[in-house]
């Protein structure tokens, strides 16, 4: 029986060498998707008790059978665990409640007045915050810290940074702005009544999630974006802002960006826990894209791997305008589509 475990296991470290090192060299062309793999944990436990049936000394236990149940605990967790994940950025996208009526306008003309305005709707209370443009403005960076959310982006020409936000709870956020080294900078930081923190909160009726964040900015200036948040989704359009750095740090969540080409070397940077991230880029813009972290699935639309972690469009050397994406993410899924 030793001398088949051996032969069997042979032959699978074999095929799996193989298999390795035809993907390091690309000899063929396949991606590694986690969350399909896992799916077959359970065929690891029947080839165990397969084993352990033809053992034939008198212990249940033997080698082969020790190694599959191996194999088969961690992949069972993580099968389990991104299917939870699945069911929490589907919630978040689907039990996001946005109902805003004529009545209840994002940004109506009595709200752009002031530069903050508290207001009701439903039984949501609304914000409005607003930051003004100036001529001098070359340059401005926007700090975001959120919790549970909707987030969204359009763009606007009177003021340099507009918010308003429907919030299901008494807490609140907080605009301050300053100007350092020529730069302006725009924080805006949710914070819950007693100012320790941010809340996340459910509707108790469906338990849907019901926190509307919408965000308008400048497309005069060349932005850098620093935002934080927990649970939530993301919906950013930046296509017609002159983005030249993007920072987004998350928890579970739903992500989707979409990048312009207004300027030359534009770097984004994404940390994330479980999330679901998908990343849209110019087909004329090269683009390079930086993976570290295990378990993630990745879809990259006409990428090339060039080494361990590292995958580039077929025109990234001989563009001038070019995207480097850094992505740092545990159990998450990676898309990447070029427009």
């Amino acid at each position: 029986m030793e001398r088949k475990d051996n032969i069997f296991w042979g032959v699978v470290l074999v095929a799996l060498g193989v298999l390795g090192l035809g993907y390091t060299l690309d000899w063929f062309n396949f991606d590694w998707h986690w969350r399909e793999i896992s799916r077959f944990w359970p065929l690891l436990l029947v080839l165990a008790g397969v084993f352990a049936f033809l053992n034939r000394s008198k212990s249940v236990y033997n080698a082969t059978s020790a190694l599959l149940i191996a194999f088969a605990i961690p992949l069972g967790i993580y099968n389990c665990t991104s299917s939870a994940v699945d069911k929490i950025t589907d919630r978040i996208e689907d039990g996001v409640n946005i109902d805003i009526d004529d009545d209840d306008d994002v940004f109506d003309k009595d709200d752009e007045k002031d530069d903050k305005s508290d207001s009701t709707a439903g039984d949501r209370n609304k914000q409005y915050y607003a930051v003004s443009m100036e001529n001098s403005i070359k340059e401005a960076k926007l700090d975001l810290k959120g919790g549970a959310a909707e987030f969204d982006l359009e763009e606007t020409n009177s003021k340099l940074f507009e918010a308003n936000t429907f919030l299901t709870y008494t807490g609140s956020y907080l605009l301050s702005e300053d100007m350092k080294d020529g730069i302006k900078q725009v924080e805006f930081e949710m914070k819950d009544k007693n100012k320790d923190g941010f809340n996340i909160d459910l509707d108790g009726n469906d338990g849907n999630l019901d926190n509307d964040v919408r965000l308008k900015l400048n497309t005069t200036p060349i932005w850098t974006i620093d935002m934080k948040i927990g649970a939530g989704e993301v919906d950013f359009d930046l296509s017609k802002f002159k983005v030249k750095n993007l920072e987004l740090e998350t928890g579970a969540a739903s992500i989707d960006v979409k990048l312009g080409d207004k300027l030359d070397n534009v770097d984004v940077s994404i940390k994330s826990g479980v999330a679901s991230v998908k990343i849209q880029v110019p087909e004329g813009v090269g683009c390079e894209i930086r993976m570290d972290g295990a378990l993630n699935a990745k879809d990259f639309d006409d990428f090339t791997k060039v080494r361990s972690g590292v995958w580039q469009s077929p025109n990234y050397d001989k563009s001038t305008k070019k995207i480097k994406l850094d992505v740092e993410s545990g159990l998450s899924a990676l898309k990447v589509v070029r427009y």
